[in-house]
């Protein structure tokens, strides 16, 4: 692996651990505005001139690709758990025969985020390999 692909790993990884370890509403609202600008910016610059996005390849290529699904995907998460905020309170009843369902239930909406930011994610990338190829 590379020095790269490390630095990307750990990139996305820590930045999506920082998202959903945060506790304050306005912390992600924070977060969830940010990416939402980011992204914004990096269509601009994607439709002015496709190629200093996406005219890279090898690790540099790779580099690109996860820093553009990044965005996308942390808006998501952060729009998630803004609209669910009773995925991260504790569960209020004690261990009974309720406690296993409510964890599960709390274990399934968080999986529904995930799988949905990363959804917007992709699309946002389809839409700018898609506008890329018409520009």
């Amino acid at each position: 692996m590379s020095v790269i692909e490390r630095l990307v790993a750990r990139l996305a990884l820590g930045s999506f651990q920082a998202v959903e370890a945060t506790k304050r509403r306005s912390t992600r609202i924070l977060a969830a505005a940010a990416a939402v600008l980011i992204t914004t910016g990096m269509w601009l610059v994607h439709l002015s001139n496709s190629s200093l996005i996406f005219g890279h390849h090898g690790a540099l290529g790779e580099l690109v690709y996860v820093l553009v699904l990044i965005p996308p995907f942390l808006a998501g998460v952060s729009i998630g758990y803004l609209l669910f905020p009773e995925i991260e309170k504790p569960i209020a009843t004690g261990p009974g025969p309720m406690s296993g369902y409510l964890q599960r239930e709390k274990a399934e909406k968080r999986w529904k985020i995930i799988v949905t930011a990363g959804t917007l994610s992709a699309v946002n990338l389809f839409c700018m390999l898609f506008t890329s190829r018409s520009v």
